[in-house]
């Protein structure tokens, strides 16, 4: 993680952040911010987030509404998986998924090579309901 200054607006962002299971939208969390108290605007919350998840303090997901989305997330390399009806969002891992997209890569000549991965779905609580 890359050292940011920690501003009183980034640390009630994390707070608000810690506080949630769930990927949240910037609006969602500036929510969050102003219910815990604190006075933050809008455009400060898009700002500290952009800057959080290029520093890898959060990850970000594209909802099915093409909305970003945040949550605080462990250390290491994972995907999620998320309930497109609740949000409900489970860390994963998967080697053959690694060693596959590292192979496509080289197939096709690339170097450097990254992914992202965003698996969606219908959780089982949800299912249920």
């Amino acid at each position: 993680m890359a050292t940011q200054r920690l501003t009183k607006q980034r640390k009630a962002i994390t707070e608000a952040l810690r506080s949630q299971e769930n990927f949240k939208s910037a609006q969602e969390i500036h929510a969050l911010v102003n219910l815990n108290g604190e006075t933050i605007g809008l455009s400060t919350v898009y700002r500290n987030l952009t800057e959080m998840f290029e520093a890898r303090d959060v990850d970000m997901i594209i909802g099915t509404d093409g909305e970003s989305q945040y949550r605080l997330c462990s250390n290491g390399h994972h995907h999620h998986l998320t309930c497109t009806n609740c949000g409900l969002a489970i860390e994963i891992t998967g080697e053959a998924l690694e060693v596959w997209a590292k192979q496509v890569g080289i197939d096709n000549g690339f170097t450097e090579i990254a992914h992202t991965l965003e698996i969606t779905g219908i959780c089982r609580a949800c299912k249920n309901t």
